[in-house]
C-alpha cells in the first residue's frame, strides 16, 4: 500500500504543478501580446486566471494573437520540454511530472476542436479565449481550418510524448507499484 500512496501523492502534486504552470504561462501569453501592444498591466492572476490590462494599440491580428497565445504558449514549451526529457532517468516523480507537463497542454487544445464546431452552430460559450478568437477569425476563414489546425496539434504532441518515451515511463512507474506490492 506504501508504493501506491507514494505514487498518488506525486500523481496529485505533479498534477498541480503543471496546473499551476499551464495557467502561469496561459497568462503570461495573454500578456505578451498586450504588451507588445503597447498595453499597461492592472491585473495579474494565476489563482483568478486572469490579466487584465488597459490601453494599447490592438489590431485584428494582435486581437488573434492576443487569444490564441494563451493556448500556444504554453504547448511550445511543453513540446521543448519534452524534447530535453530524459527518458533514462528512473525518478517516478520526474516521469509523472513530465507526463502532466506534455499532457495538460495538449489535452486544452480540445477546446479549439469542439469549441470551433459549436460555434458555427451558435451554441459557442461568449467570452471564452476560443470564441473570441473565433469572431476575428470567422471573418475571413472558416473557423473548421482551426478544429483542424489543433488536432495537428494535438497530434504532434502525441508523437512528441511517444517518441520521447513519456507516457511509456509513466505507465512503468504505475506498473512498478503493483509489481513490488505483489512481491511484497
Amino acid at each position: 500500500m506504501k508504493g501506491r500512496v507514494r505514487f498518488a501523492l506525486c500523481l496529485f502534486s505533479a498534477a498541480l504543478i503543471a496546473l499551476f504552470l499551464y495557467i502561469l504561462i496561459h497568462e503570461c501569453g495573454h500578456m505578451i501580446v498586450m504588451l507588445s501592444a503597447g498595453a499597461t498591466i492592472t491585473d495579474f492572476s494565476i489563482l483568478g486566471a486572469h490579466v487584465s490590462s488597459v490601453g494599447g494599440d490592438y489590431t485584428n491580428t494582435s486581437d488573434l494573437w492576443m487569444n490564441a497565445n494563451g493556448a500556444l504558449l504554453p504547448l511550445i514549451l511543453s513540446y521543448v520540454y519534452m524534447l530535453f526529457y530524459k527518458r533514462s532517468l528512473a525518478n517516478t516523480f520526474y516521469r509523472i511530472l513530465s507526463y502532466m507537463i506534455s499532457l495538460v497542454p495538449t489535452a486544452s487544445l480540445l477546446a479549439w476542436v469542439i469549441l470551433p464546431i459549436l460555434y458555427m452552430n451558435g451554441n459557442a460559450p461568449a467570452g471564452d479565449d476560443v470564441t473570441k478568437f473565433l469572431f476575428n477569425f470567422s471573418q475571413s476563414y472558416d473557423p473548421i481550418y482551426v478544429s483542424v489546425a489543433a488536432l495537428l496539434l494535438i497530434m504532434t504532441g502525441i508523437a512528441i510524448m511517444v517518441i520521447k518515451g513519456i507516457p511509456q515511463n509513466f505507465c512503468n512507474e504505475a506498473k512498478s507499484i503493483r509489481v513490488k506490492e505483489a512481491l511484497s
